[in-house]
C-alpha cells in the first residue's frame, strides 16, 4: 500500500517529535519505591533510520510530481 505525500508528511512530523522527546529523555521513572513504573522511550538509532527513510519515500514521490524521470525508446530507422 502506498502512502500518499500529506501520509508521509504527516508520519515524518512524528518521528520528528518522537526523536526530540527521546533525545530530552530516553527513560524515565514515576513513582516511589516498589510501586515506581519505569518507561524507556524507542531507540534512536531506529527513529533516525525511520526519518531517513521517510525523508527518501518524501523526495521521490515529490520527484514524481514534478515530472520525474522520463523514459524514451528510440527505434533505428531502416
Amino acid at each position: 500500500m502506498s502512502m500518499t505525500l500529506a501520509q508521509l508528511q504527516a508520519r515524518l512530523d512524528s518521528y520528528l517529535a518522537a526523536e526530540a522527546r527521546i533525545l530530552e529523555s530516553q527513560e524515565y521513572t514515576v513513582g516511589q519505591g516498589s510501586t515506581a513504573r519505569r518507561n524507556r522511550r524507542a531507540e534512536l538509532e531506529q527513529v533516525r533510520a525511520a526519518i531517513t527513510d521517510l525523508r527518501a519515500d518524501i523526495a521521490k514521490l515529490e520527484g514524481a510530481a514534478r515530472g520525474g524521470r522520463r523514459v524514451h525508446q528510440l527505434r533505428p530507422r531502416a
